[in-house]
């Protein structure tokens, strides 16, 4: 004797399929659409575990003519519902029958939206979905060895020994016999829960499953995964809060040209299991940074980080960007790219009047000023007019505005403004740009800094999970390598996880080395500004103004 099944839905992924109870359900009705036609039978079948549990029929009087051509289709016509009860005595008991079960049909949404439609009519709450649809598990189990995914030529497929005659209780008996046979052929393909059944029926594109069984030894944990080549080679890294069952939707159909290519390559796929969501963000970093994976978009991407620098060995520095933070000076980044990079140093450069020209500068050296020298916009060393004193004062005053930058930021703020109030809009638009380069560029340097300069931090996030950072390196068992401070670019994608983690995450600091702080000075003015850009860059919010 069965035990009792589990009430489900098929959004609960971890039930065993063997566990659930089905009910399949099919209708025969006045015409196509639920809003304006009628059913006329109900037919519907559990089963659980291969075996029939129950079963229910019954014709129902639509209360409307039934059309001539249904009538010579399905054989019900109105002589054949005379006495029948309607709709509104017949809905208790289907809906007593199929509540806590997995609504099932060929063609689900047919008969789930004529079912729930009903319910709703007369306060009934609908039943839950979604429903599994026998026809859409078809295309992705048995297709293309079947010409078509019609119900008829499924059961002739599964030698079903009941066929469909468009009798509700026929259909829904052929459509369970049907259904079996696709969670057996399921089964060998790794569809073994609710939760594979649900990926199967909603995937998108054509199926992949020849590999599946690589996911088969994942673990049901959260963590990072690695699909991998036949050499070994690290093909993609992703991450998951369920390993095994993010790794098998892949194989269940998906219509983008590069998932087919990654599948066609994937010899073998691996999981890291991590014990936190930072764990997971830091070491998907730190393997996409270590292996560079050809499908991963940002494989490569950090190779174009750039940075400004402000040179202090120079007599008379000037802004450069650079692809690296190396030798003596300061440093603001990683920008995403140069463009990035040039934009803020634009900004500074229209804020301040340090020297632009990029010819080599001793303190002796002397040549013709440009026109920028002639309307006030740079401090001209070169002629002499400023000497190597004032100038470094110019550059230390440059120096400290990055730090308390509210002073910098109203000037560069009043300045697209002006432009914009005097119609120069392109040039208002190019300023903006700036503007907002630099201000995100500042904010990020200001989390950097107290996260790379607080030694240890001991924290306990929203899970009660204990974490340790030693200058922004998540320490994993009992390893880590600090990130040292400006961050690297190789390393920069692990310190944006580590920071956005931060900033998004509730947690609790227990412990730390040195405490994290930044200057107040100019927090309020970069986030009034970062607001305001961010805002207009918005198209929703722009459209709304």
């Amino acid at each position: 004797m069965l035990a009792e099944g589990a009430q489900t839905t098929l959004l609960d992924d971890a039930v065993p399929l063997s566990e659930v109870v089905f009910c399949v359900v099919d209708l025969e009705t006045t015409g196509g659409s639920p809003a304006d036609s009628r059913i006329t039978e109900v037919g519907a079948v559990k089963i659980r575990a291969g075996e029939r549990v129950a079963a229910l029929q019954t014709l129902v009087d639509p209360g409307v003519a039934i059309p001539p051509f249904v009538a010579r289709l399905t054989g019900i016509d109105d002589d054949v519902v005379s006495g029948a009860p309607p709709i509104s005595e017949v809905l208790p008991t289907l809906d007593e029958f199929a509540r806590g079960c997995v609504f099932v049909a060929h063609n689900a949404r047919f008969d789930f939206s004529f079912v729930n439609l009903e319910l709703r009519a007369r306060g009934y709450p609908p039943l839950p979905g979604p429903p599994v649809c026998t026809a859409r598990l078809a295309r992705r189990v048995v297709w293309p060895d079947v010409p078509n995914v019609r119900l008829q030529t499924l059961a002739q497929y599964f030698r079903t020994a009941t066929r469909p005659v468009h009798r509700a209780l026929a259909d829904a008996e052929a459509c369970a016999e049907v259904l079996q046979g696709l969670l057996e052929l399921g089964g060998r393909l790794g569809i073994l829960t609710l939760g594979d059944l649900y990926l199967a029926v909603t995937a998108r594109g054509r199926p992949n499953y020849g590999k599946i069984r690589l996911a088969d030894d994942l673990p049901t944990a959260p963590g990072v995964y690695l699909f991998k080549g036949r050499d070994g080679r690290v093909l993609y890294v992703g991450k998951s809060k369920n390993l095994r069952a993010r790794v098998k939707s892949y194989f269940y159909g998906d219509d983008r040209k590069k998932i087919d290519d990654l599948l066609a390559e994937t010899h073998s796929v691996e999981g890291v299991v991590c014990g936190s969501e930072l764990e997971a963000l830091v070491v998907e970093a730190r393997l996409i940074r270590a292996h560079e994976p050809k499908y991963n978009r940002r494989g490569k991407t950090w190779r174009r980080y750039a940075y400004l620098k402000v040179d202090t060995s120079e007599a008379y520095p000037r802004i450069k960007v650079v692809r690296e933070p190396k030798g003596d000076g300061a440093f603001l980044g990683p920008f995403a790219n140069a463009s990035q990079a040039r934009l803020a140093k634009e900004a500074l450069e229209d804020a301040t009047p340090i020297r632009r020209c990029t010819r080599a500068m001793r303190s002796t050296t002397r040549f013709a000023p440009c026109a920028l020298a002639d309307i006030g916009r740079c401090a001209a060393p070169c002629d002499g007019r400023t000497d190597p004193e004032r100038y470094g004062e110019l550059v230390r005053g440059l120096l400290s505005s990055l730090s308390t930058p509210a002073e910098l930021l109203g000037a560069l703020e009043e300045r697209m403004d002006e432009l914009a109030r005097h119609e120069r809009f392109e040039e208002a638009a190019l300023a903006r740009d700036r503007v907002r380069a630099l201000a995100e560029a500042l904010r990020r340097d200001r989390t950097h800094r107290w996260l790379l300069d607080a030694g240890e931090l001991r924290l306990r996030g929203a899970e009660g999970q204990p974490l340790r950072l030693v200058n922004g390196s998540l320490v994993r068992g009992d390893h880590t390598v600090p990130i040292p401070a400006p961050p690297p670019r190789e390393r920069a994608d692990e310190l944006a996880a580590v920071r956005s983690w931060l900033t998004a995450a509730p947690l609790v600091l227990e412990d730390a080395e040195r405490p994290p702080s930044e200057p107040v000075d100019g927090g309020a003015r970069l986030h009034a500004i970062l607001a305001r850009l961010r805002a207009a860059h918005n198209p929703e919010n722009a459209a709304a103004r």
